[in-house]
């Protein structure tokens, strides 16, 4: 017996422990290895089929995307999700259709597995779909989601820019949370127009945006969100125009700084602090 039979034997073991060592060995001993676990995807123990899937997925290597796309297909939501996992790990531009598929998967679980590796994978194609899922019931997908269009960068950014005039609420927070990540000045108007939003969470997090990107252009629209009547978004406005360094803001900040709320009047004294330090520098 062969020492890869004897690891694919282990691969059965009753304790976890067990089973991850003999996976890790397996992807450690790269391509004679990837028939061993290829095969161990159509097991009926669904245990196995997943530590098979992670194993592929430690190789990181393009060649084993084709048993990875064909485990997305499980029955089993638990390995649907770590072939997700593994594909991102792979860089195989044939995994990407199969991920935007899975976008629609059942199991929410698999939904955001699958849109963190179409972040990981960076591809263009993947922008529509992960927009979106950008409605998904569940926040942790939305999320997933909106990280991934922020890894793709400069070719989401016209699609999450549409996304900002989204009629639900949530469509608009994660927009405007992912392109305060890519950091694109396209994104500086548009946000700004968000400020005004009737919505307390999109506003606050359209200003976190702005502060992110740090341009001046956005400092009159959140000096004005100084006076917003909720708390958490004068906070951001603080910390916002602490980030972009602006004096003509310590005015207004430092009347900010008397504000019924002690985050606020934090906020406001760190701002005020942030923006002379730095002119001083």
């Amino acid at each position: 017996m062969s020492d890869l039979d004897t690891l694919f034997e282990r691969l059965r073991s009753q304790r976890w422990e067990a089973r991850k060592a003999a996976a890790q060995a397996m992807a450690t001993a790269g391509a004679p290895a990837v028939k061993y676990l290829s095969q161990a995807l159509s097991d009926e123990n669904p245990d196995l089929r997943l530590i098979a899937a992670k194993a592929l997925g430690w190789m990181k290597s393009p060649a084993v995307v084709s048993p990875l796309v064909n485990a997305l297909a499980d029955e089993d939501a638990g390995v649907r999700k770590a072939a997700a996992e593994a594909l991102a790990k792979t860089g195989g531009a044939g995994g990407v259709a199969p991920l935007i598929f899975a976008l629609m998967d059942e199991d929410w679980s698999v939904r955001e597995a699958a849109a963190e590796a179409l972040g990981n994978l960076g591809d263009a194609s993947a922008v529509a779909p992960l927009i979106g899922l950008l409605k998904d019931k569940y926040l942790d997908v939305r999320e997933a989601g909106a990280e991934a269009l922020a890894r793709i960068g400069q070719p989401a950014v016209a699609s999450l820019i549409t996304a900002l005039d989204d009629k639900y609420p949530d469509v608009r927070f994660c927009a405007a949370e992912a392109l305060g990540k890519t950091k694109d000045s396209q994104a500086v108007t548009p946000l700004i127009a968000l400020v005004g939003d009737h919505d307390p969470g999109v506003r606050r997090v359209a200003v976190e945006a702005l502060g992110k990107i740090g341009d001046l252009q956005a400092v009159p629209a959140v000096t004005g969100a100084l006076a917003d009547e909720s708390s958490s978004v004068r906070c951001a406005a603080a910390v916002t125009l602490g980030r972009i360094g602006d004096s003509s803001a310590i005015g207004p900040l430092a009347q900010l700084s008397k504000d019924k709320n002690s985050g606020v009047r934090l906020a406001a004294v760190k701002a005020i602090s942030s923006i002379r330090l730095r002119s001083r520098s």
